[in-house]
């Protein structure tokens, strides 16, 4: 969330719309103003009163639940900024709330019930129905939004997103350096994921399609490249999961063959895309158009794998540039693998349409519509 919201204000500067990032106080500092010091319903009625004092042209929320420390307060600025500055916002998880517990249908129904009066929404409360424009990363967003509202009329535009590394201009020799670094040898084929470390990115189920794979594949290396800790994993949490991804390695008798990096910088992770064979995102609820590292994966030109939204498919497929299995399901896992380091004209392929794939997502597109959406809310107002 903070690289979108970094790429998209560097990008806006570069076409003369200068952002200020709103966020807490530990992160001030350049074009970063802190406005509070946590996401609660408090701190989000501070969070206002610093962003009245700014005057500012439009405020735009970018919402995710993890970034806001999963409360929802964040959904009450448009009842607290007043009608004189328009609200937008941008939904990059958005019908991802859940009912549990026994009353879990009764609280569904209720929720459910005051939606189709259009009083509140269950996870953005005002902020979805009082946005003066609301913008959505995947089309599945805006299908829930028409689902909870219907009849009800919200002005919601797609905007998708780019690659969150770009693409580093790095030497055939240092791409092998990469490979030497991570005690490699010449002959390796290399799987990479990238991202945070998540128990519901199914990482186990990589390990062990991995394991599988080396059967006939056996110089088959893993790395595992990104940061342990993030808003949804913390502390203890983090190491715990840590521990226990290289247990699963050690189960299954690869601990020599699968490698944490933990964070690395933009360039280090492209040149790491660059040496690898194959990138892999098996998450557990399949991975949508809006992952940007999904992206990433794609514009290196690298043949990927990724999980399809549950029931989508059921054996490995080729869908725009990535080679989709079903979710939490090792043995398709295993299969694309094999194929994708099997079969040559597949792999060519995967990159081809990739490629395609991810050329007409670039952060340049995603500012212009931006900056067209700022003009249109813009113009909606009188002349002051």
């Amino acid at each position: 969330m903070a690289d979108y919201t970094r790429q998209l204000s560097r990008q806006l500067r570069s076409r003369g719309v200068r952002g200020l990032i709103c966020t807490a106080h530990t992160y001030s500092g350049g074009d970063v103003v802190g406005v509070t010091d946590r996401w609660d319903a408090a701190g989000v009625v501070r969070a206002a009163r610093a962003m009245g004092r700014l005057r500012l042209d439009l405020i735009h929320v970018q919402f995710a639940p993890s970034a806001f420390g999963f409360h929802r307060a964040v959904g009450l600025l448009p009842g607290l900024l007043g009608s004189g500055t328009p609200l937008l916002a941008t939904l990059h998880e958005y019908g991802v709330w859940t009912a549990e517990g026994p009353a879990g249908r009764l609280r569904e129904a209720g929720w459910s019930a005051v939606e189709r009066r259009g009083v509140l929404d269950r996870e953005t409360l005002l902020l979805t129905l009082r946005a003066s424009q609301l913008l959505f990363t995947a089309p599945e967003h805006e299908q829930v939004l028409r689902a909870r509202f219907p009849g009800r009329t919200i002005p919601a535009t797609y905007s998708p997103i780019g690659a969150n590394i770009p693409l580093a201009a790095i030497e055939d020799r240092a791409v092998a350096a990469v490979r030497a670094e991570l005690g490699l040898p010449g002959d390796a084929r290399l799987a990479v994921f990238f991202g945070f470390l998540h128990q519901e990115k199914g990482l186990e189920r990589l390990i062990e399609a991995v394991a599988q794979v080396r059967r006939t594949h056996p110089r088959l290396e893993l790395v595992l490249a990104g940061g342990e800790q993030s808003h949804s994993v913390v502390g203890g949490a983090a190491t715990a999961l840590r521990r226990s991804l290289e247990q699963v390695a050690e189960r299954h008798g690869v601990e020599h063959a699968v490698r944490f990096t933990g964070y690395l910088p933009e360039r280090a992770i492209s040149a790491l895309l660059q040496a690898a064979d194959v990138a892999v995102f098996p998450f557990n609820a399949g991975v949508t158009s809006k992952s940007s590292s999904l992206l990433a994966a794609l514009s290196h030109g690298v043949p990927t794998i990724a999980t399809a939204p549950t029931g989508a498919v059921r054996a490995p497929s080729e869908i725009d540039g990535v080679l989709r299995v079903p979710p939490r399901d090792t043995a398709a896992l295993e299969q694309a693998l094999h194929d994708v380091l099997s079969d040559s004209d597949l792999a060519a392929r995967l990159v081809t349409a990739g490629r395609a794939n991810a050329a007409g997502r670039t952060w340049q597109a995603v500012a212009a519509i931006h900056e067209e959406v700022y003009a249109e809310v813009l113009g909606r107002l009188p002349r002051r």
